[in-house]
């Protein structure tokens, strides 16, 4: 699985599912960073019996695949980036002796269960480097700090399987949390420290950043599926939003957020959640529209909440691993 190449050519789409939708958003390249919509799609994903996980099985998978190939209608883009939701993944980061990255991730494996909760043995994993600042006790060039994602091997191999059974070529699989804070950052990530917050249909997520490094991921509860009229929800996500504030600054040396970057579907009442975080922490706050930080042409009429797919469609190339 690539955590984290030069353009092919063609078109190209992420396709995310989460609860019982499936998302499909597929683009072109008109230009060096002018891109267009060539596709922009939201399926209902059937789960099967109540409580049914998404990729539980090959044939599930296929099932909804070619339900949402039909609603495409024409073939699929010529890559294909795959999400896998929040909840179902998981990020940690953590410390190494320097080595190279691949000394890392075969190290890693030998550190594993320190950092989650499934055996590495039914567990798909990868590392990277990360770049965030030294605390004051680390010698430069000593330690090199890393980012780690890991999922169940089935949840993978199930989706690459029923990929390749309905023609997608799959050109990569990333976590949602990865994928969304791409989009938010847009073609140019900001210097310094920043929160990206997604204000999600089904859950939020929200992640502290340093540079373009993702340092502290959090997935909360909050659902922006409806407007809540007595603003709980937004309450809930601004306390969700000042805890990892405040967490963060123990976890990153110097910590403090220069700015706040919220997009997902709950940014559809931008203005409310800007009036409650601002009230929670002082720092500027943005709305974030992903089709006009990213120059695509041909957006869909909703432009909130397509964030983790759009996402997944700008990821660079990568080889499947």
């Amino acid at each position: 699985m690539g955590l984290f190449s030069k353009k092919a050519g063609g078109t190209r789409a992420g396709l995310f599912v989460y609860g019982g939708v499936m998302q499909y958003v597929e683009i072109s390249e008109a230009g060096r960073g002018v891109y267009r919509v060539e596709q922009c799609i939201d399926a209902p994903y059937d789960l099967g019996e109540v409580g049914g996980e998404l990729f539980s099985t090959q044939k599930k998978i296929e099932e909804n695949l070619r339900a949402l190939k039909k609603a495409i209608g024409k073939k699929w883009a010529g890559k294909v980036y795959a999400g896998i939701q929040s909840k179902d993944v998981l990020l940690r980061t953590f410390e190494l002796p320097q080595m190279t990255i691949e000394d890392a991730k075969n190290a890693f494996r030998y550190e594993f269960d320190k950092f989650f909760p499934i055996p590495v043995e039914d567990a798909v994993y990868d590392v990277t480097f990360i770049d965030r600042p030294r605390r004051e006790d680390s010698a430069p060039g000593i330690i090199v700090d890393c980012i780690a994602a890991a999922v169940r091997s089935s949840t993978v191999e199930n989706l690459m399987a029923a990929a390749q059974h309905v023609d997608i070529k799959l050109g990569g699989i990333e976590p949602s949390p990865v994928a969304m804070l791409r989009c938010l950052m847009g073609p140019t990530p900001p210097q310094g420290f920043n929160i990206y917050a997604l204000a999600g249909v089904v859950s939020s997520i929200i992640v502290a950043a340093y540079r373009d490094n993702g340092i502290v991921y959090r997935n909360t509860t909050q659902s922006f599926a409806t407007e809540d009229t007595s603003g709980r929800t937004i309450d809930n996500f601004t306390r969700d939003l000042q805890a990892t504030v405040n967490f963060a600054s123990t976890q990153m040396r110097g910590f403090s957020a220069e700015k706040i970057y919220i997009g997902g579907y709950g940014a559809n009442q931008g203005d409310a959640i800007s009036a409650s975080v601002s009230e929670a922490v002082v720092c500027p706050i943005s709305i974030v529209n992903p089709w006009k930080t990213w120059n695509i042409a041909n957006p869909p009429a909703q432009q909130y909440g397509w964030e983790v797919a759009l996402g997944l469609a700008l990821r660079p190339n990568a080889e499947v691993r």
